[in-house]
Protein backbone atom coordinates (compact mmCIF):
# COMPACT_ATOMS: atom_id res chain seq x y z
CA UNK A 1 0.00 0.00 0.00
CA UNK A 2 2.65 2.44 0.99
CA UNK A 3 4.88 1.67 -2.19
CA UNK A 4 1.14 2.43 -4.76
CA UNK A 5 0.89 5.42 -2.67
CA UNK A 6 3.93 6.69 -3.50
CA UNK A 7 3.71 5.88 -6.83
CA UNK A 8 0.32 7.96 -6.84
CA UNK A 9 1.90 10.42 -5.14
CA UNK A 10 5.14 11.38 -7.82
CA UNK A 11 2.72 11.27 -10.71
CA UNK A 12 0.49 13.58 -8.86
CA UNK A 13 2.83 15.92 -7.43
CA UNK A 14 4.55 16.79 -11.04
CA UNK A 15 7.08 19.54 -11.11
CA UNK A 16 9.21 18.80 -14.53
CA UNK A 17 12.39 20.98 -14.49
CA UNK A 18 14.62 20.91 -17.23
CA UNK A 19 17.59 23.48 -16.83
CA UNK A 20 19.09 25.98 -19.61
CA UNK A 21 22.22 24.89 -19.08
CA UNK A 22 25.32 25.76 -21.24
CA UNK A 23 26.94 22.81 -23.41
CA UNK A 24 30.46 22.35 -23.47
CA UNK A 25 30.34 20.03 -26.69
CA UNK A 26 30.42 23.44 -28.70
CA UNK A 27 33.65 24.47 -27.24
CA UNK A 28 35.06 21.04 -28.00
CA UNK A 29 33.47 20.75 -31.77
CA UNK A 30 35.62 24.15 -32.26
CA UNK A 31 38.85 23.17 -30.76
CA UNK A 32 38.55 19.85 -32.51
CA UNK A 33 37.98 21.62 -36.10
CA UNK A 34 40.93 24.27 -34.92
CA UNK A 35 43.43 21.36 -34.49
CA UNK A 36 42.15 20.12 -37.84
CA UNK A 37 43.04 23.00 -40.01
CA UNK A 38 45.82 23.61 -38.39
CA UNK A 39 46.97 20.00 -38.89
CA UNK A 40 45.45 20.37 -43.04
CA UNK A 41 48.00 23.98 -43.15
CA UNK A 42 50.81 22.25 -41.83
CA UNK A 43 50.31 19.27 -44.09
CA UNK A 44 49.36 21.94 -47.23
CA UNK A 45 52.88 23.60 -46.59
CA UNK A 46 55.35 20.66 -46.93
CA UNK A 47 53.72 19.52 -49.38
CA UNK A 48 54.52 22.62 -51.30
CA UNK A 49 58.10 22.43 -49.88
CA UNK A 50 58.37 19.07 -51.52
CA UNK A 51 56.78 20.10 -54.60
CA UNK A 52 58.44 23.80 -55.58
CA UNK A 53 59.02 22.95 -58.46
CA UNK A 54 55.22 22.20 -59.59
CA UNK A 55 53.70 25.06 -57.35
CA UNK A 56 51.43 26.86 -59.52
CA UNK A 57 49.99 24.01 -61.52
CA UNK A 58 49.32 22.46 -57.60
CA UNK A 59 47.93 25.48 -56.07
CA UNK A 60 45.71 26.08 -58.70
CA UNK A 61 44.29 22.30 -58.03
CA UNK A 62 44.18 22.26 -54.95
CA UNK A 63 42.13 25.62 -54.82
CA UNK A 64 39.71 24.00 -57.21
CA UNK A 65 39.46 20.82 -54.98
CA UNK A 66 39.50 23.11 -51.51
CA UNK A 67 36.48 25.18 -53.86
CA UNK A 68 34.72 21.86 -54.30
CA UNK A 69 34.80 20.75 -50.80
CA UNK A 70 33.85 23.59 -49.20
CA UNK A 71 30.86 24.09 -51.27
CA UNK A 72 30.31 20.21 -50.48
CA UNK A 73 30.44 21.37 -46.59
CA UNK A 74 28.47 23.98 -46.56
CA UNK A 75 25.33 22.03 -48.65
CA UNK A 76 25.91 19.41 -45.87
CA UNK A 77 26.31 21.50 -43.21
CA UNK A 78 22.99 23.24 -44.47
CA UNK A 79 20.98 20.16 -44.65
CA UNK A 80 21.85 19.10 -41.17
CA UNK A 81 20.82 22.20 -39.71
CA UNK A 82 17.80 22.72 -41.14
CA UNK A 83 16.75 18.73 -40.58
CA UNK A 84 17.46 19.51 -37.16
CA UNK A 85 15.24 22.25 -37.59
CA UNK A 86 12.54 20.51 -38.76
CA UNK A 87 13.19 17.58 -36.09
CA UNK A 88 12.60 20.39 -33.49
CA UNK A 89 9.71 21.95 -34.65
CA UNK A 90 7.92 18.43 -35.28
CA UNK A 91 8.56 17.43 -31.67
CA UNK A 92 7.60 20.52 -29.95
CA UNK A 93 4.51 21.08 -32.03
CA UNK A 94 4.17 24.74 -30.25
CA UNK A 95 5.00 28.47 -32.07
CA UNK A 96 7.58 29.44 -30.35
CA UNK A 97 8.71 33.03 -30.48
CA UNK A 98 12.61 33.26 -29.12
CA UNK A 99 12.00 37.12 -28.74
CA UNK A 100 8.36 37.57 -27.26
CA UNK A 101 5.79 35.79 -24.49
CA UNK A 102 5.02 31.83 -24.88
CA UNK A 103 2.78 29.63 -22.73
CA UNK A 104 2.32 26.10 -23.60
CA UNK A 105 0.33 23.15 -21.56
CA UNK A 106 1.10 19.39 -21.58
CA UNK A 107 -0.83 16.57 -20.38
CA UNK A 108 -0.23 13.13 -19.65
CA UNK A 109 -3.39 11.02 -18.61
CA UNK A 110 -1.79 7.34 -16.52
CA UNK A 111 -3.78 5.09 -14.30
CA UNK A 112 -6.68 7.46 -14.27
CA UNK A 113 -4.55 10.61 -12.59
CA UNK A 114 -4.39 13.21 -15.39
CA UNK A 115 -1.46 15.77 -15.16
CA UNK A 116 -1.31 19.09 -16.59
CA UNK A 117 1.95 21.43 -16.82
CA UNK A 118 1.65 24.89 -17.43
CA UNK A 119 5.13 26.82 -18.49
CA UNK A 120 4.77 30.54 -19.11
CA UNK A 121 7.98 32.09 -20.65
CA UNK A 122 9.79 34.99 -21.61
CA UNK A 123 11.69 33.66 -25.16
CA UNK A 124 12.75 30.29 -23.74
CA UNK A 125 13.03 31.47 -19.96
CA UNK A 126 10.55 30.09 -18.10
CA UNK A 127 9.40 32.36 -15.59
CA UNK A 128 6.14 31.00 -13.96
CA UNK A 129 5.05 27.20 -13.61
CA UNK A 130 1.71 25.78 -13.15
CA UNK A 131 0.46 22.19 -12.07
CA UNK A 132 -3.47 21.37 -12.17
CA UNK A 133 -3.72 17.59 -11.21
CA UNK A 134 -6.07 15.18 -10.55
CA UNK A 135 -5.95 11.58 -8.74
CA UNK A 136 -9.18 9.83 -8.24
CA UNK A 137 -9.74 8.26 -4.53
CA UNK A 138 -9.52 4.73 -5.76
CA UNK A 139 -6.34 4.92 -7.21
CA UNK A 140 -5.12 6.13 -3.56
CA UNK A 141 -6.89 3.46 -2.06
CA UNK A 142 -9.33 5.38 -0.14
CA UNK A 143 -13.18 6.01 -0.47
CA UNK A 144 -13.58 9.55 0.95
CA UNK A 145 -11.97 13.27 1.09
CA UNK A 146 -11.68 12.57 5.11
CA UNK A 147 -9.86 9.33 4.28
CA UNK A 148 -7.91 11.22 1.37
CA UNK A 149 -6.87 14.24 3.64
CA UNK A 150 -5.47 11.90 5.71
CA UNK A 151 -3.43 10.34 3.32
CA UNK A 152 -2.12 13.47 1.77
CA UNK A 153 -1.57 15.24 5.00
CA UNK A 154 2.40 14.70 5.01
CA UNK A 155 2.76 15.49 1.78
CA UNK A 156 0.69 18.96 1.53
CA UNK A 157 3.47 19.94 4.51
CA UNK A 158 6.00 19.49 2.40
CA UNK A 159 4.58 22.65 0.43
CA UNK A 160 4.27 24.78 3.15
CA UNK A 161 6.41 28.14 3.97
CA UNK A 162 8.38 28.03 0.24
CA UNK A 163 8.66 30.60 -0.90
CA UNK A 164 7.34 31.71 -4.57
CA UNK A 165 5.43 28.35 -4.27
CA UNK A 166 1.76 28.44 -3.99
CA UNK A 167 0.27 24.85 -3.58
CA UNK A 168 -3.52 23.64 -2.68
CA UNK A 169 -5.60 20.35 -2.09
CA UNK A 170 -8.99 19.94 -2.74
CA UNK A 171 -11.02 17.03 -1.40
CA UNK A 172 -14.11 16.41 -4.11
CA UNK A 173 -16.47 13.66 -3.87
CA UNK A 174 -14.82 11.23 -5.99
CA UNK A 175 -11.44 12.55 -6.16
CA UNK A 176 -8.39 15.05 -5.28
CA UNK A 177 -7.41 17.88 -7.44
CA UNK A 178 -4.02 19.58 -6.67
CA UNK A 179 -2.87 22.65 -7.84
CA UNK A 180 0.82 24.12 -7.71
CA UNK A 181 2.47 27.55 -8.91
CA UNK A 182 6.03 28.24 -8.83
CA UNK A 183 7.18 31.94 -9.49
CA UNK A 184 10.69 31.42 -10.74
CA UNK A 185 11.29 34.51 -10.23
CA UNK A 186 10.98 34.52 -6.55
CA UNK A 187 11.58 30.71 -5.69
CA UNK A 188 14.94 29.22 -5.07
CA UNK A 189 15.11 26.31 -7.47
CA UNK A 190 17.34 24.66 -5.40
CA UNK A 191 14.74 24.06 -2.73
CA UNK A 192 12.32 23.40 -5.57
CA UNK A 193 13.91 20.63 -7.06
CA UNK A 194 13.83 18.57 -3.34
CA UNK A 195 9.84 18.84 -3.71
CA UNK A 196 8.24 15.42 -4.29
CA UNK A 197 7.81 14.12 -7.57
CA UNK A 198 10.81 17.29 -9.31
CA UNK A 199 12.56 16.16 -11.76
CA UNK A 200 15.65 17.56 -12.88
CA UNK A 201 17.95 17.94 -15.95
CA UNK A 202 21.04 20.12 -16.30
CA UNK A 203 22.49 23.26 -14.61
CA UNK A 204 19.24 24.38 -13.35
CA UNK A 205 21.98 27.71 -12.50
CA UNK A 206 21.25 29.40 -16.19
CA UNK A 207 16.99 28.95 -16.09
CA UNK A 208 14.78 26.43 -16.78
CA UNK A 209 14.32 26.12 -20.74
CA UNK A 210 11.18 26.06 -22.37
CA UNK A 211 11.51 24.16 -24.83
CA UNK A 212 14.11 21.46 -23.22
CA UNK A 213 11.25 21.26 -20.74
CA UNK A 214 8.72 20.70 -23.29
CA UNK A 215 10.67 17.77 -25.47
CA UNK A 216 11.73 16.01 -21.74
CA UNK A 217 7.97 15.83 -21.29
CA UNK A 218 6.75 15.04 -24.75
CA UNK A 219 9.27 11.91 -24.56
CA UNK A 220 7.90 11.02 -21.23
CA UNK A 221 4.14 11.13 -23.64
CA UNK A 222 3.34 14.11 -22.67
CA UNK A 223 1.14 16.40 -25.07
CA UNK A 224 0.36 19.97 -25.73
CA UNK A 225 -3.18 20.93 -25.31
CA UNK A 226 -5.15 24.22 -25.64
CA UNK A 227 -6.08 26.12 -22.60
Amino acid sequence: MKKWLMLCMALLLSVALVACGSDNSDDDKDTKDNESTEEKSEETSDNNEDSEENAEAEEGAAADEESDTDSEESTDAEASTDSENDAAAESQDFDFDPNGENTVTLQLEQAGVIVKLTYKADGDMVYEQTANNEMPYSTLGVSTPEEAEEAMAGYAADFEGIEGVTHNFEYLDDKVVETLTVNYDEADVNEVSQLTGSEFEGDLSGGVSLQQSVQMLQAQGYEIVEE
